[in-house]
């Protein structure tokens, strides 16, 4: 399993390379990564999550496995007024880093990771699971997450938590429930669409890290401290919360696994969109990724 965790972070740091490349080579520039950013976040992750959840939800899962996704939200809610107190261990706290640190808590790479752990040690009947767990997890990213990047303010939090993707998530799950036929065509269409949607991401991290890359190590105290927090100290509380609620076996996993995971890849780009620190975002995407090659294969010890 650690080579499998090894061979897809390595795939990750691949597309980052790409991305770099481009902005180089000059293909991509600061103002091109904000027009890709808007594409990636409006049009592609929508049709993403349109045609994972069409595919892989029925409706009678969402009335019996109704607790995954009240857990996948709840992981953030819970990260977020963690990171309240957690936040006070930084050093800079100016230029959106808090907000941004607070985004980290709260939100982690619940997607592209778990996948391949879960896959791994229980086989693909279990990702069905995972997906609708990432129902609440993706309205979490969407609503928490966004609500904090945006420093508090609650017009501009109003604004950004009405945006696709939520609609994409509700109008999947009226969709499903209602048991509304959507043609084949269609649905194959947004899939292939949004499969784009995490290389594309990660490229343009990728080319965002390559901008700021003479400030990786800046302030190095709070990404030793985002590590900290994110990779230790957030995941054995949950751990620890998970085990006091009377789970089903299954649930219980699931949910661990996307507990212990690094931040979110797509944080870079986020706060490029909807504010914080993409310095600080850029740092932590990459060291806290790689950190977590340790300190995933020994808290799975914990399971």
């Amino acid at each position: 399993m650690s080579w499998k965790i090894a061979g897809a972070i390595l795939e990750i740091f691949g597309l980052f390379a790409i991305g770099a490349i481009l902005r180089w080579r000059g293909l991509l520039r600061h103002g091109a990564l904000d027009r890709l950013s808007n594409i990636v976040f409006d049009i592609l992750f929508p049709l993403m999550i349109f045609a994972s959840l069409y595919r892989g939800l029925r409706a009678d899962q969402l009335y019996h496995l109704w607790s995954l996704p009240v857990i996948g939200f709840g992981l953030m809610a819970f990260g977020a007024a963690i990171g309240l107190l957690l936040q006070y261990g930084m050093r800079q706290r100016e230029n959106g880093r808090v907000e941004t640190f607070l985004h980290f808590c709260a939100v982690n790479n619940f997607q592209f990771l778990p996948l391949i752990v879960i896959a791994n040690l229980w086989g693909p009947g279990y990702l069905p699971l995972l997906f609708i767990l990432n129902l609440g997890s993706n309205l979490g990213q969407w609503t928490i997450g966004i609500v904090l990047l945006s420093g508090g303010s609650s017009r501009q939090a109003l604004k950004n938590i009405f945006n696709p993707n939520v609609y994409a998530i509700v109008a999947s799950i009226l969709i499903i429930v209602l048991h509304v036929p959507v043609p084949a065509l269609l649905v194959d269409i947004a899939a292939l669409a949004g499969s784009a949607a995490l290389p594309m991401c990660l490229m343009v991290v990728g080319a965002a890290l390559f901008g700021a890359s003479r400030h990786l190590l800046r302030n190095w105290w709070d990404v030793v401290w985002l590590c900290l927090c994110r990779l230790v100290i957030l995941p054995l509380l949950t751990i620890v919360l998970l085990k006091l609620l009377p789970l089903p076996e299954e649930v219980y996993r699931i949910s661990f696994v996307v507990g212990i995971m690094p931040v979110s890849m797509s944080a870079t780009v986020l706060t490029i969109r909807y504010g914080g620190s993409p310095e600080y975002a850029g740092q932590a995407a990459v060291i806290t990724t790689i950190a977590s090659l340790l300190t995933m294969p020994l808290l799975m010890l914990l399971l």
